[in-house]
């Protein structure tokens, strides 16, 4: 929450009442504070400052000339409800101002006020009013991801993904998703439907590994009853199906080169035929396509057509390895925690051993992989908490692997020597081969990231950026491979 400097810098008072004295003393005491003060003479004039300038409090007299500042609260009231009032009022209309705070007024001083007490009940106003606001943003934050409940993160990464979505969702352009297998690709798709304007229709789905290549044009286009053997009635393909909606290819990487041009045709003219068919099919859909192959590489093994991965590919979004965002896997773990099937039992926490274990381990399968990790672990828990028992094995294998290159960080051989080692034992058939390639390769990245941190003064960012790897992956590295940060090398 802002500080107190911070919302006088943006806060507007409005002070109401029909003395001109009193009106300069407040123009005086709220300026010495560095307000934004505006003054009115009535309750009319009021009404015009608020509706011009939405302040931030009122403060008024409760007895005004043309109407009475009981009047004026619930007129200002209707307005802007969350308007803080403060009312101004002499010994002899207290009851009134108590009868007024039911009404919905912040407080009530007395006249003569002094300084200081206004400007404390002031300060409690805005801080109510900030509290407010506060309060509605997360409430709208809150509807947000409820609507949103599979996608949980914490990291700027995700951050900027959503970003992107909330760009591209209410535009019609086509969208490749792409990233490793379990990052959540469908997860997004489906938030960039949520948030576009066919929101209101149907989000259908459909894997082109998950189909045999001699299914998946019938699939996609529907079939005419006769088609090929056991077509015995007509069916609508899923184009048809996702007319006027937003249709999700995943895996669009593995579609056969003779079916792409037929899917070219639909994203270029919104025509097809469906299979068996001599009438032309017509469809509006929004495309949204994803893989976790490098689809640029397929198209240079001449795999992909090139004019087909430009139309699929007008927006690209990029999600994030598990593992290059480690700040996200806590969160993630208390919503899969949360949301385990009915018949689990749900434990009521995770331990801090168990914790750092999961923050240690690459998760090669990404989100996908530590959601299934946290249902196995509630299924074999016994106990309040998850235990680093409870975790799958190769968890547990991973973070004695880790153990076991921290303690060789600090043998008495040269880790130079060890990578040496290592790369002769690949180059030379004849010299020995080092104990196996785990081995070999931590060897290596220990006497490659210590060199680097010497070359750059022990400064991980520039580090990083020389590995081509995200400063994150370079912290879990280091800490992976014992090597500690000389700041001053």
């Amino acid at each position: 929450m802002a500080t107190t400097a911070e919302r006088r810098k943006r806060a507007r008072i409005l002070f109401v009442d029909d003395q001109k004295s009193a009106r300069e003393v407040a123009l005086r005491m709220f300026d010495d504070k560095s307000f934004d003060v505006s003054l009115a003479a009535s309750v009319a004039e009021a009404d015009e400052l608020l509706a011009a300038q939405r302040p931030s409090v009122i403060v008024t007299d409760l007895r005004m000339p043309d109407v009475d500042g009981l009047e004026g609260l619930k007129r200002w009231r209707e307005i802007d409800p969350d308007l803080p009032i403060i009312l101004v009022t002499a010994f002899g209309t207290v009851e009134t101002a108590v009868e007024a705070m039911k009404h919905g007024a912040f407080d009530y001083v007395r006249k003569p006020f002094e300084p200081k007490e206004l400007l404390l009940v002031v300060e409690r106003a805005l801080e109510h009013r900030a509290l407010v606001e506060e309060n509605r943003a997360l409430r709208s934050q809150i509807k947000r991801q409820r609507q949103d409940a599979d996608l949980v993160y914490r990291s700027s990464q995700m951050a900027q993904v959503v970003d992107l979505v909330d760009r591209v969702a209410p535009t019609d352009f086509a969208v490749l998703i792409t990233g490793e297998s379990g990052t959540g690709k469908d997860v997004i798709a489906r938030l960039i439907h949520r948030r576009s304007a066919r929101a209101d229709k149907a989000f259908v789905s459909l894997n082109c590994s998950a189909i045999p290549e001699h299914l998946l044009e019938s699939e996609l286009f529907g079939f005419e009853r006769g088609a090929f053997s056991g077509a015995e009635t007509a069916r609508e393909g899923f184009f048809t199906k996702a007319n006027g909606a937003t249709l999700f290819l995943d895996e669009i990487g593995d579609m056969s080169v003779n079916l792409q041009p037929k899917l070219l045709r639909v994203l270029q003219d919104g025509e097809f035929y469906a299979v068996g068919s001599r009438q032309i099919a017509r469809t509006d859909v929004r495309l949204i396509c994803a893989s976790n192959q490098d689809i640029p590489a397929l198209v240079a093994q001449g795999r992909f057509r090139q004019d087909l991965y430009y139309r699929i590919n007008t927006v690209r979004i990029e999600l994030p390895p598990l593992r290059e965002r480690p700040e996200d896997i806590a969160p993630l773990v208390e919503h899969f925690r949360t949301h385990l099937p009915e018949a689990s039992h749900a434990p009521s926490g995770v331990s801090a051993a168990a914790m750092r274990l999961l923050l240690e381990y690459r998760w090669p399968g990404n989100v996908r992989e530590l959601g299934h990790a946290v249902e196995r672990a509630a299924l074999v828990c016994d106990s309040e908490h998850i235990e680093p028992e409870h975790l799958p094995p190769e968890i547990r294998r991973d973070a004695k692997s880790a153990a076991s290159s921290t303690a060789a960080a600090h043998a008495p051989a040269s880790e130079h020597e060890h990578a040496h080692d290592a790369l002769d034992g690949l180059d030379d058939e004849g010299g020995a081969s080092p104990a196996n390639l785990r081995d070999a390769r931590e060897a290596f990245e220990r006497a490659y990231f210590a060199r680097l941190l010497q070359q750059t003064g022990g400064n991980v960012q520039k580090s990083a950026e020389l590995a081509g790897i995200h400063r994150t992956t370079l912290y879990e590295k280091l800490a992976k491979l014992g090597i500690e940060i000389d700041r001053g090398s």
